[in-house]
């Protein structure tokens, strides 16, 4: 078995980037102060960290199954904590919730609260003893603790569908981002993505990812929280923007009672339709997301990067605060931007308008007057039908979508240009980072997980790789492909990975810890079952018509809830209804869940 690398190597890693990418900030931002053109900036923000995540995949390519597969179970729980937060904070994650805030929605609360609960139920309930069985994926562990290939194939076949579109959709925003940064085509964007998410997964596997994963989780926390947290000191004077919203939100709120006025607000792409209001939906979103995320496949593959159990449970608990870390300033960027775009630009002249607008507005994603803010020409047409215009901007005559508050925080907040870039890095970071661990998860699963139990000779460690490799290459065409030709589909469809990993395989995964009596066959039900329901249901949302019934009022995310209850209900039903576990099954249990000692599965030294 080759050498673990020392853990604090990840902690050096991470120390070295964090001073590099401080100082690539300190200098572009010295050069914009100096009058370097904002397209420069943005193509040199965006080409540094490509070059660097490219540099990082290269340095960390292996050759060696238990680096490839396992980071030679040797990532500190700090380092995978930080890996686990970046792979699960998409972009829509990263620019999203903070514009759901913003906009109004009941139901942002609700997504906080499911999301972090995930990490809660991840700790406790799978984690540790997801280490402890010694198994590298999902579907391996499923295979190890419920024997039979029927079970790898079923749990094979959800990971794909759940995590397919929202690789698509990670892939599709990366090239948005990095065209407007670089000023390339969508086309050639997308293939800049394709490369460096090929580069960084298909050399070293595991051990890439999770490196790469810690230096982009350092950029989109940056992107995320310094903007944040200078607007906190300069307005309220406190640099805790999670403390000072709610000044923010009362300021914001006696402009608009002073005025009689407020800015309007709407929510553009369907990436975020998913969270609507009500205690029902609340509740369905909770419980979806608690049961999803704790059931995400590159979530649990993280648990298998630990050095033992108690590193698993560490892990997951440093995953939860690196991730409030990043959403919970996204109440803050609400209450900001709407205090601040209601106080310096309503009312201006709209030949003063600041030049965000514009670029939003070109976007769709700011409206004046009922139009498209695209130019001033333009509206200046159509504001001087209104009743009452007098040239300056009405603040109920501005509306703008929950979805550009984020990249468009420097200029709401009047911060300088290579903010505006180091936040759309941010965003490319976090696409990037749920992307590549996705397209892992999906490849492994495959590669490794079912090719490894559809044989009764084991196969060698090097057709593994090969064919993990191989399948991985596929995964990363198709995905950029889909998400190229239809984003709207693959960012729309997203949501749903998380409802298909509550329905098609927590069940299973929670049951195969804490119930001996689960039999192969009722986990089996459990897959096909609660997928299928999740999986029709969410498809009966995005095409409505799929079912032979009306609307459901379930969205991509809540259409789980209906999953759960019947995944459920088919393990319990079937285990009974089938014979007991034999000893070895049951040992299996008692080997997870007995306290200390070795994994259940050992590594083997080929490995």
């Amino acid at each position: 078995m080759a050498r673990r690398p020392p853990a604090r190597s990840y902690g050096k890693l991470a120390l070295l980037f964090a001073i590099a990418f401080a100082i690539l900030a300190g200098v572009l931002g010295l050069l914009d102060y100096f009058g370097l053109p904002a397209d420069i900036l943005g193509s040199a923000v965006c080409g540094a960290g490509l070059v660097a995540l490219a540099a990082i995949g290269v340095y960390a390519a292996t050759m060696q199954s238990s680096e490839f597969y396992l980071a030679a179970r040797a990532v500190p729980a700090a380092g995978s904590g930080a890996a686990s937060a970046a792979s699960v904070i998409s972009g829509t994650l990263f620019i999203g919730l903070a514009g759901t805030y913003f906009a109004g929605a009941d139901g942002a609360v609700a997504a906080t609260v499911g999301w972090c609960f995930g990490f809660v139920v991840l700790a406790v309930g799978l984690a540790p003893y997801f280490r402890k069985s010694g198994a590298f994926g999902v579907v391996d562990f499923l295979g190890v603790r419920y024997g039979g290939r029927p079970v790898r194939i079923a749990a094979t076949l959800v990971v794909a569908t759940a995590l397919f579109p929202a690789t698509a959709a990670a892939f599709a925003l990366g090239a948005v981002i990095t065209s407007n940064l670089l000023g390339v085509s969508a086309a050639a964007a997308l293939v800049m993505i394709g490369v460096v998410v090929l580069v960084t997964t298909a050399l070293g596997g595991v051990r890439a990812i999770t490196r790469t994963a810690i230096a982009e989780y350092i950029v989109m926390a940056s992107a995320i929280v310094v903007p944040a947290t200078i607007v906190a000191f300069h307005e309220y004077g406190s640099p805790l923007p999670q403390l000072t919203f709610g000044l923010a939100l009362h300021d914001a709120g006696l402009l608009a009672l002073a005025s009689g006025r407020d800015i309007a607000t709407f929510t553009g792409s369907g990436a975020w339709s998913w969270l609507g209001g009500g205690a029902f939906n609340a509740m369905a979103t909770v419980a979806v997301l608690a049961t999803g995320v704790a059931a995400l496949p590159q979530l649990l593959m993280r648990s298998a990067t630990v050095r033992g159990p108690e590193g698993a449970r560490r892990s997951a608990s440093w995953g939860l605060l690196f991730i409030l870390v990043v959403i919970g300033v996204a109440p803050a960027y609400a209450a900001f931007a709407h205090y601040l775009i209601a106080r310096d630009i309503a009312d201006l002249p709209l030949e003063r308008l600041p030049d965000w607008i514009f670029t939003f507005g070109h976007l769709g994603l700011v409206k004046i007057c009922g139009i498209a803010a695209t130019s001033v020409n333009a509206l200046l047409g159509a504001c001087s039908s209104t009743a009452g215009f007098t040239g300056n901007l009405a603040a109920n005559e501005l509306a703008v979508s929950g979805d550009a508050v984020v990249l468009a925080a420097p200029g709401i907040f009047g911060l300088p240009d290579v903010v505006t870039a180091l936040v759309a890095l941010g965003a490319l970071a976090a696409a990037l980072a749920a992307g590549k661990a996705m397209a892992f998860a999906i490849a492994s699963a495959f590669g490794h997980d079912l090719y490894s139990g559809m044989t009764d000779v084991p196969p060698s460690s090097g057709r593994q790789l090969i064919l993990t490799r191989l399948t991985l290459v596929a995964v990363i065409v198709l995905a950029a492909w889909f998400g190229g030709r239809h984003p709207g589909d693959a960012i729309a469809l997203a949501p749903g990975a998380v409802a298909m990993a509550a329905g098609g395989l927590f069940p299973a995964l929670i049951l195969g810890v804490w119930w001996k009596r689960a039999t192969a066959m009722g986990a089996l039900g459990a897959i096909v079952a609660g997928g299928s329901v999740t999986a029709a249901l969410v498809l009966h949302r995005h095409y409505p018509g799929f079912l032979p019934f009306g609307d459901l009022r379930l969205s991509e995310v809540t259409a789980g809830i209906a999953g759960l209850p019947v995944g459920f209900a088919a393990a319990v039903a079937l285990s009974l209804a089938s014979e007991p576990p034999n000893a070895e099954r049951m040992g299996i249990v008692d080997a997870i869940r007995r306290p200390g000692g070795t994994p259940f599965v050992q590594e083997s030294e080929s490995l």
